[in-house]
């Protein structure tokens, strides 16, 4: 089951989707429903497990389907059907959770990962793409959540693994600036601050100040037009986006790109329709059908839905539906809190993991969800954060003996330092 649901987690980053008459089928669904198939023998043995995690999920999906009404019974049963599966996911995540070997686990998406990855590369090299690869849907995922499993085993390997693990991290860098994946950037550049700044909270900000500028030197030293835009995007957030002037032209202005222009465009119009709608929103699905029919002759890339589950949520979903996504967040990070404070008296993490680990966890998915387009991938995210004190607990409990990160040794030998000195 371990190396079923990292197939599935890996499946989504793939280009391999097939259209039918109502939803979009991937790999992940036949996966999940394989995984359903085994799971009475398993259950047989093992029992039904129904966490905390688990059932704080219902609420938000049920309100998403009801929310889906709006659009009438073909939209509802689309909605339905993808909760359905996505359902089916967490409940067998939640079964595996405290058995899920995640060092297996994390090695097997760490590997999947970086082949996916080299085969996007070498695809783009072969088609004449140097830089910018972006041409295929779905393989650019690979970049965005390569850091963040290599970033979780730099956190728990021992010493001397480490530290060939950094001369990794440091590899991956030009890699990832080449891909031209702003997101996979970002949160490279803030898992290296927490990284260094061990969580320290004190230190991260520094870090994070030094890594802007460091991307305000690379702006002026890289040659190439499109990592020059692309990084510039980054550093200027809001010098792009002038969506007024396509609706005006149907061009572009020289700088911009789809992409920034459509989420400019996306977040004026849901303010407008939050401002209509704030307490059940306008209804799922229903920012796309609603721009389509108020702005027929706009380009097609401007009428594409929101790029990011929080935005689409409150638009879409209202302030309920808002509340109840928000809550799985606040409530995981607490029972979270909860875990690494009892393993962190238990002796089973330091405190630098402690620190570290919510952030590297939380913040990579909360940026993927908030610029991720509605869909599997976005609900596979909450559920991960949902689950997560679960999936802790059960890795802890399966953990011989914390690692030692440089500061966390020193702190421990001072006591036994003071004492020889008083000694003698």
């Amino acid at each position: 089951m371990n190396a079923l649901l990292a197939a599935a987690v890996l499946s989504l980053m793939l280009p391999i989707r097939m259209e039918t008459g109502l939803v979009l089928v991937r790999p992940f669904e036949f996966l999940i429903a394989l995984g359903m198939l085994g799971w009475p023998l398993i259950a047989a043995r093992r029992g039904v497990r129904v966490p905390v995690g688990l059932l704080l999920l219902l609420p938000y999906l049920t309100w998403h389907v009801a929310s889906a009404t709006v659009g009438g019974p073909r939209n509802t049963a689309r909605e339905a059907l993808q909760v359905f599966v996505v359902t089916i996911f967490a409940f067998l995540l939640a079964q595996e959770a405290p058995r899920l070997d995640v060092k297996r686990f994390s090695r097997r998406l760490l590997l999947g990962i970086a082949a996916i990855a080299l085969g996007t590369i070498v695809w783009h090299i072969a088609h004449g793409y140097w830089v910018g690869w972006k041409q295929l849907p779905d393989l650019r995922l690979s970049f965005v959540f390569l850091p963040v499993v290599l970033a979780g085993l730099i956190l728990f390997a021992e010493a001397e693994r480490r530290r060939r693990l950094h001369f990794v991290w440091a590899g991956i860098f030009p890699v990832l600036l080449m891909s031209g994946e702003r997101k996979a950037l970002v949160i490279y550049l803030i898992l290296s601050a927490l990284l260094f700044a061990r969580g320290r909270f004190a230190l991260i900000l520094p870090a994070l100040a030094s890594a802007f500028v460091g991307l305000l030197l690379l702006s002026t030293v890289v040659e190439n037009p499109y990592l020059q835009k692309q990084i510039r995007t980054l550093v200027e957030p809001g010098g792009t986006g002038n969506y007024e002037y396509v609706l005006a032209t149907g061009r572009y202005l020289p700088g911009d790109t789809p992409s920034d222009v459509q989420r400019a465009f996306a977040l004026h119009i849901s303010g407008q329709m939050f401002e209509e709608h704030p307490l059940f929103g306008v209804g799922t699905n229903q920012y796309e059908a609603i721009v389509g029919e108020t702005y027929p002759n706009a380009p097609e890339d401007l009428r594409l839905g929101i790029h990011g589950e929080f935005q689409r949520i409150l638009t879409e979903n209202g302030l309920v539906g808002f509340s109840l996504y928000v809550l799985i967040w606040a409530a995981a990070w607490a029972r979270l809190a909860r875990v690494l404070r009892s393993a962190l008296d238990r002796g089973r993490l330091t405190s630098a993991q402690v620190r570290v680990l919510p952030l590297l966890l939380f913040i990579p998915l909360a940026l993927f969800v908030g610029t991720e387009a509605s869909g599997t991938r976005a609900f596979v995210g909450v559920i991960a954060i949902s689950l997560l004190p679960e999936l802790v607990s059960g890795a802890l409990a399966r953990a011989r003996r914390p690692v030692l990160l440089r500061s966390d040794l020193v702190t421990r030998l001072m006591p036994a330092f003071h004492l020889a000195g008083k000694a003698s």
